[in-house]
This record gives structure tokens, C-alpha cells and sequence, in this order.
């Protein structure tokens, strides 16, 4: 299906030094946050919040967040047996190897001091973020697709990429020529652009009855649930023991979790400690008096 695609890594080379190459990677995600960046400025001006706070909060985000996806990808190598000869070598992005879970944990600590400190509305933030990073990641899944990279086990589906052997896991280069692989990218990228297409439109339609933080859920439960499935065909992904599970997929259902049990909250589906208390309170039954002998 995608055979026809044969994009050569390097987009162009800067005459800098022996010459600094510019990947298509690079382009395609700085595209993404681009595109992701505009969306959530509108989207935050019509909730009559700070569009300078958002770009000023973005930079410091984005470049926290590339730092924690590169430490957290190094720290599960590290624990799938890789070594690291230097500190260059854990910080260099440019080598390749980041864990967007990861990223999007540290980027998350980042922009909620920013936020606390700049005194903003949090809620209204995070709502504007989580859709932009939906399509960020969807636009920037297309790298990997030009770098060869992010593709599952063998499959015999038409659909199915074909990869260089220079190119594949170890337990793949020994496989036939025209073997075939799952072609994990496309099912990312699909997964988010839909869902950023679908938080879009319920945006649109709810804005003025969602409380602040809904849209933040939604998108918590969305991108953890995908990318909890996805992780069934990322066989380039450690796991905890010799099992199937992976700690991307863990982190991912957590994150899915996570966003559940806040539109429980939001809505008060949830009882707080206190109310439960002061019910037990209210329907303990009084102790009989005892009658006189």
C-alpha cells in the first residue's frame, strides 16, 4: 500500500561544517506542533484566557518534554540491557530514541509549575493541550514511517510495510526480502488524528456546558486507551520480564485511568471521603434505651 512512499531521511543539508543534515523527522513534527500550537491559541482565546501565557508556556513544554522523552527512553534501554558511553549520549535527540509517555509526564510537571506561577487557569490549559498534542503525534508518527521505524511483528496483510534489513530489530534480519511488517505508524497516527478530530467536535458542540478539565479526561482516556493497544505491536518496546506487557503500556493504561477517574471527579460521580463520612454519620442507628428495672 505504501510501497510507491520511498522518501530518503535526510530532507536537506545545511552548509554547516561537513554539512548538518535536516531530517524529515525534525520537519514533520515541528510541523505538527505548529499546527497543534494554532489550534490551541484559538481554542484558548475563546475561553477568554491568555494566548501569550500559551506560546510562552509551549516553549519551555516542548523542550522539557523532548528532554524527559530522551532520559525516560535511555532509562528503559538502560533496563533492556543497552549501555551508554557518555552524558552526550543520553541527551543527544539527534540519535534517535524518545518515549513520548515519558516526555508527556515531565512536559505535564513543567506546565503545571508554569501555570501555578503565572497564576492561570489550569483546567483551561490542559484542555487546549491534550488535543494538540493529538495531532502533533499524528503528523510527527509519518517520520518514523520515512525513517523505516515504528513498525510491528511480520504480517501477511496487504497494508503490510516493507522494511530494508539494515533497518529492522534483530530478530527480524535473517527474514526474507519481501517479508512484511505491521505498519504500527499508520495505526498511531490514525488513532490520533481521529481523535483529535472527534475532542474537536464535541469541543465545538459542548464548550459552553463542559466543565473545564473535560476535555483534558477525554483525551487522557483516548490517547492512553490507543496507544494501550498499540503497544501490542511495538515488538522494539522492553518488557517487564518475559511477559507481553510493556512498561509504555502500563504507563499508557495509567494515563487512561487517570483520565477516567477525572471525569468522575468533575462530574461528582465520585464521593468524596467526607460526604461519606458525614452519611454514615447520618444513618448510623441510635442505640435502644434501655428500660428500667
Amino acid at each position: 500500500m505504501l510501497d510507491g512512499l520511498q522518501i530518503d531521511r535526510v530532507a536537506f543539508t545545511l552548509p554547516i561544517g561537513d554539512g548538518f543534515p535536516i531530517f524529515w523527522y525534525g520537519i514533520l513534527i515541528t510541523l505538527g506542533i505548529a499546527i497543534g500550537a494554532w489550534w490551541a491559541a484559538r481554542e484558548i482565546d475563546r475561553r477568554g484566557q491568555s494566548v501569550d501565557d500559551l506560546y510562552n508556556g509551549l516553549i519551555l513544554v516542548v523542550f522539557s518534554g523532548y528532554l524527559f522523552a530522551r532520559l525516560t527512553y535511555v532509562l528503559l534501554d538502560i533496563l533492556d540491557g543497552a549501555a551508554y558511553n557518555s552524558f552526550l549520549d543520553v541527551i543527544n535527540i539527534r540519535s534517535g530514541g524518545v518515549n513520548i509517555l515519558g516526555g508527556f509526564v515531565g512536559a505535564a510537571v513543567v506546565g503545571l509549575i508554569f501555570v501555578s506561577w503565572r497564576k492561570l487557569k489550569f483546567w483551561h490549559y490542559a484542555d487546549v493541550a491534550g488535543p494538540a498534542l493529538l495531532v502533533a503525534q499524528g503528523i510527527g508518527r509519518w517520520g518514523n514511517f520515512i525513517n523505516q521505524e515504528l513498525y510491528g511483528p511480520p504480517t501477511e496483510k496487504s497494508w503490510g510495510l516493507l522494511i530494508e534489513p539494515v533497518y529492522r530489530l534483530p530478530q527480524y534480519r535473517d527474514l526474507s526480502p519481501d517479508t512484511r511488517f505491521h505498519p504500527t505508524f499508520l495505526y498511531e497516527s490514525l488513532a490520533l488524528l481521529i481523535g483529535f478530530a472527534l475532542l474537536i467536535w464535541l469541543n465545538n458542540r459542548y464548550r459552553d456546558q463542559w466543565r473545564p478539565g473535560t476535555l483534558f479526561g477525554l483525551f487522557l482516556v483516548w490517547w492512553g486507551g490507543n496507544r494501550t493497544w498499540i503497544e501490542f505491536f511495538r515488538p522494539d518496546q522492553p518488557t517487564i520480564g518475559n511477559s507481553f506487557v510493556t512498561y509504555s503500556m502500563l504507563a499508557a493504561f495509567a494515563l487512561a485511568l487517570v483520565g477516567v477517574y477525572l471525569l468522575l471527579t468533575l462530574y461528582k460521580k465520585i464521593p468524596d471521603s467526607d460526604a461519606r463520612r458525614r452519611s454514615k454519620r447520618v444513618h448510623k442507628p441510635k442505640p435502644r434505651r434501655k428500660m428500667g428495672a
